[in-house]
């Protein structure tokens, strides 16, 4: 951030207030560390979709391998630009790795890794002017709340075993319904914003096309898919505290995952709640400006 204009708008983002929404349960140091992972990721996504990147598939996989050259699975020291985002993802990725095993940091990066290749996908299809069908579109989304999913164990202090009960197959449904809600949602509340800006991706946007309607009709039916994954979501929660998770033998996994179940419904809650107060999707200050978005 280097205008006051750039503070200004990421102090109007209230990720602070996200992070304390959905992360109630962590302590200070944890909500320090999730919240630059948020603000760092955030600010990474505004460069994605509003620079001149925004079209250019090729210099955004430049970009997006640099970003996972930073995130060394071994912990080991990065050699690096000196660039503000290197200095910062550096100095999180060096705090994460105290907390966290290599197994977990694998899977991260991993889960990183693919949202960032679904960024060069969606640069792609900016250049050919195409937009994806809904099914497409829905796919291509679905792997965005991976890295904070992975986050969310380490807020809750425990990572999900790589074998044995509760593994993140047992919570695979439970997930992919929080993360189609809090995905949606975020598509609902920004719709305005990236439709002003000729984005086609959005669900909002990719409904209105598919199905030849307008705005608000598309935006409606989005609504009524959301509210399916969050019925969806507090089904399987249920399901899975009052089944296969109270049948578990161990008491010290019994609460874990219990608190798991917790920690995603407070995500599911907190995000939600953050959506009314933050600014950071309003779709009145942006406009386009050269192929680039610019804020007013």
């Amino acid at each position: 951030m280097t205008t006051d204009a750039d503070k200004q708008r990421y102090d109007d983002s209230l990720i602070g207030t996200l992070i304390g929404r959905t992360f109630p349960h962590a302590d200070a140091e944890t909500l320090d560390l999730m919240t630059e992972w948020m603000a760092c990721n955030l600010l990474l996504d505004d460069v994605f979709d509003e620079s001149e990147a925004r079209a250019d598939p090729v210099r955004l996989r430049e970009m997006c391998d640099e970003v996972v050259s930073w995130l060394r699975v071994d912990g080991g020291e990065v050699a690096h630009s000196g660039s503000s985002f290197a200095r910062a993802y550096a100095d999180i990725w060096a705090r994460t790795c105290t907390k966290s095993s290599v197994a977990w940091r694998t899977k991260f990066v991993a889960h990183f890794s693919l949202f960032l290749g679904r960024c060069v996908h969606e640069a792609a299809n900016r250049r050919d002017d195409r937009t994806p069908g809904v099914a497409e579109y829905i796919e291509l989304r679905s792997c965005a709340l991976m890295p904070y999913l992975d986050l969310l164990e380490l807020a809750q202090g425990w990572e999900l075993p790589t074998e044995g009960p509760c593994t993140a197959d047992d919570f695979s449904e439970l997930d992919a319904s929080l993360s189609a809600a809090s995905l949606w949602m975020n598509d609902l509340f920004s719709c305005e914003k990236e439709y002003n800006l000729g984005d086609v991706h959005n669900l909002v946007v990719v409904l209105k096309k598919e199905r030849e309607t307008d705005l608000q009709t598309a935006a409606d039916t989005a609504s009524e898919m959301i509210q399916t994954k969050i019925d969806d979501f507090e089904r399987q929660s249920e399901d899975l505290l009052t089944g296969e998770i109270a049948a578990l033998p161990d008491p010290a996994l019994r609460s874990a995952a219990a608190d798991r179940v917790e920690f995603l419904r407070s995500w599911l809650s907190g995000q939600f709640e953050w959506r009314f107060e933050t600014k950071r999707n309003q779709g009145s200050n942006v406009r386009l400006v050269a192929g680039s978005a610019m804020r007013t």
